[in-house]
């Protein structure tokens, strides 16, 4: 698919493009799992387009699926939200060779940018292989990238986690736009990351609680992705209202927000909004279920993931996140069947067996 900027116009695309937040599209099943849901995934598309979202992150690693399926997940995303708002996926496969596979689908089935990072199977030795291992990929692509160090941990390079000096050569890479920075990381990281390349790239943190930090300090423009859908409604878009208060410079007002969003997180914001219990900066592992059971709570697809990822939500952990949700004032889904066969599939009759 035709760009509209070349690979060294990237970076001032990328300046004037990407804004607001950016939510999360985890991949829906069948009722019996053994394949791709696609109606369920287009009517995930539109919800996070109602809730004025600026962009869909494909989270194809947060689900267990073939190479195949990941491909044809992100296409399905691509063609439903076609001139309607922004997609980027996540590379994060098995090689490299794999990341780069996907890279040229994702741009031939319409993708706007990538979230690149590192594949399982990667070893580097020095500094100097990160780069040439990262440069080597952002090649293969006219994509705009937005780069990603959360699942790298070279401490043994660096005790920020990361290479300071290699974290400058990658942005210098064209079609390298943004810097997405991991939740839980060191706060010196992320201090070094607008300071040193904050002038050339968009370095952008997901986690709400950094804002008045990353915006009013370093003006951060654009944040994701995350589940910023799971704390909001189309008709109360508080968590988009948050961010560009904040990017408007209106302090009070967006401390005021900042506040009372405060008040439905657990452990006041060092607490999960999925529910679930491990750091995701010490394990690197994305659970699809809490999200997406928090999302059908508002109105999205929902429906189960394969496992691993697909572990059962205990009922406690379902009580918290319905409990933080009705904050919102707002009616909540609360047919558990439907959740489970996905709420298209439900529509058309699918239920689940009974032995």
């Amino acid at each position: 698919m035709a760009l509209e900027f070349t690979k060294t116009e990237a970076k001032q695309w990328a300046k004037k493009n990407l804004k607001g937040l950016e939510g999360v599209i985890h991949a829906s099943f069948t009722p019996d799992l053994s394949g791709l849901d696609e109606e369920g995934i287009r009517w995930d598309v539109q919800y996070l387009i109602a809730n004025q979202l600026s962009g869909i992150l494909c989270a194809v690693e947060a689900s267990a699926m073939t190479f195949e399926e990941r491909k044809k997940f992100v296409e399905i995303v691509c063609d439903e939200a076609k001139g309607k708002i922004h997609v980027s996926t996540t590379v994060l496969q098995n090689t490299v060779e794999e990341d780069m596979e996907m890279m040229k689908h994702f741009e031939k089935v319409g993708g706007t940018f990538i979230l690149l990072g590192h594949p399982v199977q990667f070893y580097p030795r020095t500094p100097d292989e990160i780069y040439r291992e990262y440069k080597m990929m952002c090649d293969v692509t006219n994509l705009p990238v937005n780069f990603y160090a959360g699942r790298l941990h070279v401490r043994n390079m660096h005790p920020s986690y990361f290479p300071l000096d290699t974290l400058q050569q990658i942005a210098d890479i064209p079609n390298v736009v943004g810097m997405k920075l991991c939740g839980g990381g060191p706060i010196g990281f992320m201090v070094e990351a607008f300071r040193l390349i904050g002038d050339r790239v968009l370095v952008n943190d997901p986690m709400q609680t950094n804002w008045p930090i990353t915006i009013l300090q370093y003006g951060q423009q654009w944040a994701g992705a995350g589940p910023y859908d799971a704390s909001q409604t189309p008709d109360n878009p508080r968590m988009v209202r948050l961010f560009n208060t904040f990017v408007e410079g209106k302090v009070q007002e967006a401390m005021d927000l900042y506040w009372d969003f405060l008040k439905g997180v657990p452990g006041g914001g060092g607490g999960s909004l999925g529910g679930g219990a491990d750091s995701y900066f010490n394990t690197g592992i994305v659970s699809a279920l809490p999200d997406k059971y928090a999302q059908w709570c508002l109105g999205a697809n929902g429906g189960m993931v394969r496992q691993p990822m697909g572990q059962r939500l205990h009922d406690y952990q379902k009580d918290g996140i319905r409990a933080r949700l009705r904050g919102l004032g707002v009616p909540l889904r609360d047919n558990e069947e439907e959740f489970f066969v996905g709420r298209v599939n439900y529509s058309k009759g699918a239920r689940m067996k009974k032995y």
